[in-house]
């Protein structure tokens, strides 16, 4: 007896699948819009914390070095940080407690927003120390 042989010509097609129902296939996970504006303001905290610190020595050299102005300026970076700031961390964290898509930006806006509120409430402290000593 001889063996089979095999080779190309002996090769059968595989038999198609068995037609099963199909999945509906799933949406593709698109970002939350809560994440996207915590990150969004968390950004904006970042630039108009830059912002405000580059104009501090031209509010200076332009008021004659006048203490008043510059406490205006603090004050007002110190609202609308704090607005931003506040803004990325609720939004951030109603993102990442509801688990929704997007997590890294949420987490990031959640960051920024929270370090400038430490920068806040830092600045308030160290002018109180101003006035006790």
């Amino acid at each position: 007896m001889s063996a089979p042989e095999t080779g190309p010509a002996t090769w059968s097609s595989p038999a198609p699948p068995a037609s099963a129902p199909s999945a509906p296939s799933a949406p593709a996970a698109r970002r939350s819009p809560l994440a996207v504006v915590a990150f969004v303001a968390g950004v904006a905290t970042a630039l108009v914390s830059a912002l405000f610190t580059l104009a501090v020595p031209l509010v200076l050299s332009t008021s004659g070095f006048s203490y008043g102005a510059l406490g205006a300026l603090q004050l007002v970076n110190g609202v609308l940080g704090s607005a931003l700031a506040i803004t990325a961390v609720v939004t951030g964290s109603v993102a990442l407690v509801r688990r929704q898509p997007g997590a890294a930006l949420a987490g990031a806006g959640t960051a920024l927003g929270a370090s400038t509120l430490l920068g806040v409430v830092l600045g308030l402290v160290q002018g109180g120390l101003y006035q006790l000593f």
